[in-house]
């Protein structure tokens, strides 16, 4: 991110932090509700965005995975050939 984006972001919460005192200050229940109301907020925003990447993963084409070690991970050949008899 870059510096200013950074600086949008730290403003926009200095903001909504002034903002959630003020109305603490002269309505403990409407703070409260609003409260509630951004934990669902941000509950739906966490599910939208890992819907999204979920998509975006399911779309995007992208090549089998290897193992680490190589492709039998690590093994110079398949392991069901060091168990079968010679």
């Amino acid at each position: 991110m870059s510096s200013g984006t950074l600086s949008s972001i730290a403003g926009a919460a200095a903001l909504a932090v002034f903002a959630y005192t003020q109305l603490r200050n002269r309505s403990p229940q409407a703070a409260s509700m609003a409260t509630r109301a951004v934990r669902e907020l941000a509950a739906v925003v966490l599910i939208l965005t890992k819907a999204v990447e979920g998509v975006v993963d399911t779309l995007t084409p992208s090549q089998p995975r290897v193992a680490d070690g190589g492709l039998y991970g690590g093994y110079g050949r398949p392991l069901v050939d060091a168990w079968e008899d010679e």
